[in-house]
């Protein structure tokens, strides 16, 4: 049996040939999932890539030109005096610290004192020892070294042949003085210091006669 086939208008031709021209060239212009997913893990890993550098970069390298030739050193950090003597805790009340310049004449010798706050001297010359009344424990400091001094404890110190000049920073609170006398220390004192002049610690000096000493500088 023979089947005959419907014949096809030229114009349903022609319409069909459009369409799918048309259905060809949006297939083409549109990206396939694959590409999609593709052009995706690209982006995320140039994204990671430079949040990796970002993260990578040191802090000096967001220095300003003013803090990048800053050099912070530091010169003591302890929680004992220069025997070993631990501290204990900071006096109460208002804090004060104050600084004082200590100069010390060619073998001259401190009474014997104790210092009721902590304490750091930095020798900015010459030579210093220092010694406990107690058990005659000593240590000699040269320029350009700190010592932490002694909190309740009578101590003393002396200079050599070539002075001592120092800088002590004193953790101290209002109306606390820098140093007591520790008039007793002799009769315990274990050592004794080279023969040389005898002189008081050092005191603060009052804002007042700071500013007088100025005026007649």
């Amino acid at each position: 049996m023979m089947i005959k086939l419907g014949a096809t208008s030229p114009s349903r031709l022609s319409r069909l040939s459009r369409h799918a021209h048309h259905e060809h060239r949006q297939s083409a212009s549109r990206p396939s999932r694959r590409s999609r997913l593709a052009r995706s893990l690209r982006r995320a890993l140039t994204l990671t890539a430079s949040a990796t550098a970002l993260l990578s970069l040191t802090p000096s390298a967001y220095a300003s030109p003013a803090s990048a030739g800053v050099r912070a050193e530091t010169l003591v950090q302890s929680t004992s005096a220069w025997d070993g003597t631990r501290y204990t805790a900071y006096s109460p009340g208002r804090p004060q610290p104050t600084l004082v310049r200590i100069t010390l004449a060619p073998n001259t010798r401190l009474d014997w004192h104790t210092h009721p706050m902590p304490a750091i001297g930095y020798v900015t010359a010459g030579h210093l020892t220092v010694e406990r009344a107690d058990n005659g424990k000593q240590q000699a400091f040269s320029a350009g070294q700190t010592l932490t001094e002694l909190v309740d404890v009578a101590h003393r110190g002396w200079s050599g042949s070539a002075g001592a000049e120092l800088l002590v920073f004193y953790a101290r609170t209002e109306q606390q003085p820098l140093s007591l006398p520790a008039s007793g220390a002799d009769k315990s004192a274990h050592a004794s210091a080279p023969s040389a002049p005898s002189v008081q610690p050092a005191r603060p000096v009052p804002p007042a006669a700071n500013a007088a000493r100025a005026a007649q500088e």
